[in-house]
């Protein structure tokens, strides 16, 4: 676990701290964003064995205000259900991914590893465009879709998290269920393309990122052709 500004990453605005933990199963990268004045949280995507998680939750003095999925793929949203039973929070996921919280979907992923997440029904449905109000911060929504159809992007400046839809120097796969690399595509070039901003770009798996270095070299930041 570590405190994203602290090892040489863009610091964040103030009055806000962004913690990083790598899940142990699948290596998910979780993030919880503080606002220090009102002392509320966001938790975004929890991960499936993230124990490191809850040690960091119970001690840091803040309210879960909102828990939120990237996606509906079950190595980001097994443990929603149980951060939700223990801090509460609004449980937020893109409208065409609520299915896979429902378990109306099922999820292949976490029956691979012999699991099942206990069936929930989220608090808030995301559909793009909308800001979540984190004390003073603003958690702003973008419906990236390709990697699945309930894709999102959370624009947080000076950070760009953005689930399985952007990693470094490549992007999320698009052979699951509801995977389209013709959507994903334009997510990328034309939604993510048109921010004006050089974010620092905090991705579901892997290492960071910068959106200036992403669209110099990645190979999805093309001229839309659908």
């Amino acid at each position: 676990m570590d405190e994203v500004g602290s090892h040489g990453l863009r610091a964040p605005a103030p009055g806000m701290r962004i913690h990083h933990i790598e899940s142990s199963m699948m290596a998910v990268n979780t993030y919880i964003v503080l606002e220090e004045a009102a002392r509320v949280c966001a938790v975004i995507d929890p991960g499936f064995h993230n124990p490191d998680l809850f040690t960091f939750l119970d001690g840091c003095g803040c309210a879960v205000r909102y828990i939120v999925a990237t996606h509906g793929h079950g190595d980001h949203t097994a443990l929603i259900p149980a951060l939700k039973e223990r801090y509460g929070g609004e449980v937020c996921i893109h409208e065409a991914d609520a299915g896979a919280l429902r378990g109306a979907k099922g999820n292949r992923l976490l029956g691979f590893f012999g699991m099942a997440a206990k069936p929930m029904e989220p608090d808030r449905l995301l559909q793009g465009g909308e800001c979540l109000p984190l004390g003073d911060l603003q958690l702003e929504i973008l419906h990236t879709p390709g990697h699945s159809p309930g894709g999102i992007c959370i624009k947080l400046p000076p950070y760009l998290i953005s689930g399985d839809t952007l990693f470094f120097n490549t992007v999320g796969r698009t052979d699951f269920s509801g995977g389209s690399a013709a959507l994903l595509r334009h997510s990328i070039s034309v939604l993510l393309g048109a921010i004006p901003e050089d974010l620092q770009v905090l991705p579901g798996h892997g290492v960071f990122t910068t959106l200036a270095h992403e669209k110099a070299n990645n190979p999805w930041f093309t001229r839309d052709e659908n």
